[in-house]
């Protein structure tokens, strides 16, 4: 828990909002296994309470909690279930929770930072199992997302997305590996005429631990096929990685990068008045150091670019952040937190900047 200040609360470029005041961030991870069941269990939350400004408007939690079971039938043969809720206002404000980069959204939608943004509610859920032929391997996998957004009253593209996702591959060498995959969704949303369904197809190449670096990345093709017929179909390239890598004992870098499809209702046009269909890539990175035993220091940076298909309007976002830990006792640290907001777009009423530094006492135990 700490003390803050926000210089742009709404992230608005004119009639600006600042202020201080209180944030608590507590966390919880909880595993238990035997060999052949794992389960986890996990749940965080930040939650910023301003001095000043309507409670409604102002004040704000991001959270996340979920829950993971493994099951090892057989040595070659593992099902997997996870269910997870996540509550933010665009990707980037789910950095709060855990400086993660692992995104659920299967869509391009609710990703990008808008001007007075407001939060919605994710809920996904998926099962799979993963089968071991020699050094072949297949995993299918299905999954459910539901977006929901606190206002209905707002253009927010309320709906849910179901996926189905096959991957095949085959192992190179003990630690390599190359891989295609395809993958159908149906997307479902209030405002029915964003709804569509559609494919993706990849391949590429990835490893499990390799030293000090595992990951994969992937290229291939993706549509989007629209139930309304005055939303333009949309495809794109897909392409992707996703990287770990950790270089010294005391150094951690976690990247990635995804294009996906989505739709907005922000962005209209005569052809399309209910909304248009979204190009939106994200790129995260994060990197932890320890500096000594008890100096600690990572950093943080993002870019979310979105195209809006039957509009001329471009969105382009950034986010840098920086926290720096003094270690008082074993679990008692001190913490230093400061994050840089930036969008740039041809709309110009969705331009801003926002500045969050954070001062406060972390405990674990």
């Amino acid at each position: 828990m700490g003390a803050m200040f926000d210089s742009n609360i709404k992230q608005t470029r004119a009639n600006r909002v600042s202020g201080a005041g209180s944030r608590i961030v507590p966390s919880l991870i909880a595993t238990a296994g035997d060999g052949i069941h794992k389960t986890t269990f996990y749940g965080a939350l930040d939650g910023r309470f301003y001095f000043n400004g309507s409670p409604t408007d102002s004040n704000s939690v991001a959270a996340r909690a979920g829950l993971s079971h493994t099951y090892e039938a057989m040595t070659d043969l593992v099902f997997k279930v996870n269910g997870d809720y996540t509550r933010q206002k665009d990707l980037f404000d789910g950095f709060r929770i855990d400086r993660g980069t692992t995104n659920l959204n299967t869509t391009g939608v609710g990703l990008i930072p808008v001007a007075n943004p407001q939060s919605y509610n994710q809920f996904a859920g998926s099962a799979s199992v993963h089968k071991d032929l020699g050094r072949a391997f297949v995993t299918f996998t299905g999954s459910v997302v539901d977006v929901v957004y606190d206002s209905a009253g707002s253009p927010a593209p309320n709906g849910v997305v179901y996926t189905a996702t096959g991957r095949v591959g085959q192992w190179l060498g003990p630690s390599l590996f190359v891989f295609g995959e395809a993958s159908a969704d149906q997307r479902s949303y209030v405002t029915a005429t964003l709804s569509s369904h559609g494919y993706r197809t990849v391949g590429g190449l990835g490893s499990d631990q390799i030293g000090l670096f595992r990951g994969e990345v992937y290229g291939g093709y993706q549509a989007e096929l629209f139930d309304f017929a005055a939303i333009s179909n949309i495809d794109s390239a897909a392409f992707g990685a996703r990287l770990y890598y950790h270089p010294t004992h005391a150094l951690t870098l976690l990247a990635s990068v995804d294009r996906s499809l989505g739709v907005s209702q922000s962005a209209t046009s005569p052809t399309s008045p209910f909304g248009t269909a979204t190009r939106v890539t994200t790129s995260v990175l994060r990197a932890t150091y320890a500096v000594s035993s008890e100096w600690s220091a990572s950093a943080r940076a993002g870019y979310i670019q979105s195209e809006y298909v039957a509009s001329r309007q471009r969105d382009d976002a950034w986010m840098t952040g920086a926290t720096i830990t003094y270690s008082l006792w074993r679990n008692l640290n001190l913490t230093l937190d400061y994050q840089f907001f930036q969008k740039s777009s041809n709309d110009w009423v969705q331009n801003f900047t926002r500045n969050v530094i954070t001062l406060g006492a972390s405990y674990k135990y």
